[in-house]
């Protein structure tokens, strides 16, 4: 049994394509899947198209009202109805065939998608050298060795999910951060994994904007985690 939990801001260009693949995979699997679809105060018509599946038996709407993508996932990992669970970009930029079944027989795991260890393609250089920054400072600051902790592509399996929702208290991207941070702290095991990347050019991050909040929020978990 795995939930889904999908984020979107402003991807009503995108949502009901991306929803229906998810919804069209999983037919095809032998286990139960719930789609957890998070609008984060989209000012599009993202909610309008995600209503279109208000219908649907395993499809779940929800809103969250506090703009942020960390706030977003909080709120589907608080409402999965299973304890293992799957976080995706709204772009599926690493698809949810980047899943691997033995994953599911594991408990208290955590996965990160690395684009490092995998494939990207189509990222531009000036992302890839910003991310690359990134994650230097994150392994020096928080002596941790993974090559890639804000890839839109987490799998998690706890009984304790709902906790470690409840535990995300980082709003913005660096959420991933939190996550993993959070995880090893409870002795869960976390493991990087290669994954498919393709860079989508209407990305909501800003290389202006965002590394300086990314920036204030890492100083806020190193005392979070100290």
């Amino acid at each position: 049994m795995l939930s889904v939990i999908i984020p979107c801001f402003n991807e009503e260009e995108i949502i009901a394509k991306n929803t229906n693949k998810i919804l069209n995979w999983s037919k095809n699997q032998d286990f139960k899947t719930e789609i957890l679809v998070v609008n984060n105060n989209s000012t599009d018509k993202t909610l309008e198209e995600i209503n279109k599946f208000e219908d649907y038996e395993d499809v779940v709407i929800l809103n969250e009202l506090n703009k942020g993508k960390g706030f977003a996932v909080k709120k589907g990992i608080l409402n999965c109805k299973y304890d293992k669970a799957i976080i995706l970009d709204a772009d599926l930029s690493a698809d949810i065939k980047e899943l691997k079944k033995e994953w599911l027989g594991v408990d208290e795991l955590l996965i990160i998608g690395s684009r490092p260890l995998g494939n990207e393609i189509n990222t531009p250089k000036i992302r890839k050298l910003s991310g690359n920054i990134l994650n230097f400072l994150i392994r020096k600051i928080f002596k941790i060795n993974f090559l890639d902790t804000q890839c839109g592509f987490k799998y998690i399996s706890s009984r304790n999910l709902k906790e470690i929702g409840y535990g995300i208290t980082c709003g913005g991207f660096l959420y991933d951060l939190d996550l993993i941070l959070y995880c090893l702290n409870l002795g869960i095991q976390v493991k990087e994994k290669p994954v498919k990347y393709f860079f989508d050019r209407n990305s909501s991050v800003s290389l202006l904007r965002d590394p300086l909040i990314m920036l204030k929020d890492m100083f806020i978990l190193k005392r979070k985690y100290k």
